[in-house]
């Protein structure tokens, strides 16, 4: 990896239209790994050259989750929804990825007995549980056996360990929706991935699609999401509409302006101009270089509410006054899509 091919322009890996260089040496994020980050005009897409094995490094992120920046979080989620009165509600309380997965599936899914779900990339196995213990009809799927074991461990015995386009020809036509939550974004061959999830749906099913969203974003900020190879991409709503075109798809967004109303986010455009490239996670031999913790939040609603109007209140002041503060309201740093049959 420390030799890289460097051309000025290239196929863009989604669309094939011609790419632009945009960052050359691109620290990974293993200390040593460097990456060439080109963005495509045409689907308004990001991604990274070039590719490279990651199995070495999702051993590291699993063998030292509680601790690893970023992920810790998930292995925070796992226990305390299982304390939680009402799980999902819980999760869409934490961040926007599973808040948008909750309002997608009040859009789609009328009556939760008779919808099949199928969560992939479950991991630990957390929303597929909050979804059961919301009524939902919901089976997680995962490649990983670290992950399905202790999510069986945890939860019980509805996660399947299976690699998805062999499960997909095991099961055809058998769901009503299938869940990515931050899933796409790790994907080598997206529109491919997407081609064997649409052989598990029924007619009329949907895809339900969270990923980081770029959309907002000035284009002089070249790469702002986990550093690769654990992200391959960098998507925006159009790359979204250029996957659901190609594959003859509807395609929708959920829109976040109720969620950012009750959890003001501002996006600090002179800060991230400032530090282009995150701290690599792991040093050159896999091993965790840094340690962050991550609290629930556990403070009592109504007191989350005063503290939201006043920090929205101060955001919206501060934007008027500082141009450099980009302040959430319909989109934001995730993006939520529906795709259609």
């Amino acid at each position: 990896m420390d030799r890289l091919d460097i051309k000025q322009q290239i196929e863009c890996e989604l669309c094939g239209n011609p790419s632009q260089l945009k960052y050359k040496g691109f620290q990974g994020y293993q200390l040593g790994m460097k990456f060439n980050i080109y963005a495509c005009d045409a689907c308004d897409t990001s991604f990274s050259m070039p590719r490279a094995d990651t199995s070495l490094i999702y051993d590291a992120i699993y063998s030292n989750g509680k601790n690893v920046p970023g992920y810790n979080r998930y292995w925070s989620y796992m226990n305390e929804v299982k304390t939680a009165e009402k799980p999902l509600a819980f999760l869409a309380n934490s961040e926007e990825a599973f808040w948008g997965i909750q309002q997608a599936l009040q859009q789609l899914v009328p009556n939760k007995t008779n919808s099949r779900i199928l969560e992939l990339g479950s991991g630990l196995g957390y929303l597929t549980y909050a979804l059961k213990e919301e009524g939902y009809d919901s089976t997680g799927l995962d490649i990983s056996n670290e992950a399905v074991a202790q999510a069986k461990k945890s939860f019980g015995d509805f996660y399947v360990c299976r690699d998805l386009h062999d499960y997909a020809l095991e099961k055809p036509n058998a769901y009503d929706i299938v869940i990515l939550t931050e899933v796409i974004e790790h994907i080598e061959a997206p529109v491919g991935f997407i081609e064997s999830i649409l052989k598990l749906l029924k007619k009329d099913g949907h895809i339900i699609i969270t990923t980081p969203d770029k959309t907002l974003i000035p284009s002089d900020i070249v790469w702002d999401t986990e550093a690769p190879p654990v992200h391959h991409w960098w998507f925006s709503e159009t790359s979204l509409q250029y996957m659901a075109s190609t594959l003859d798809l509807d395609i929708s967004f959920i829109n976040f302006s109720e969620y950012y109303y009750n959890h003001p986010e501002a996006y600090k455009l002179k800060k991230r101009r400032k530090k282009i490239e995150r701290a690599p996670i792991l040093d050159e031999k896999g091993n965790l270089r840094s340690k962050s913790d991550y609290t629930p939040d556990n403070i009592p609603e109504e007191v989350q509410q005063k503290k939201a109007a006043a920090k929205r209140k101060w955001l919206k002041l501060k934007s008027l006054f500082n141009p450099k503060t980009l302040v959430f309201d319909e989109k934001g740093k995730t993006m939520c899509a529906i795709l259609s049959k």
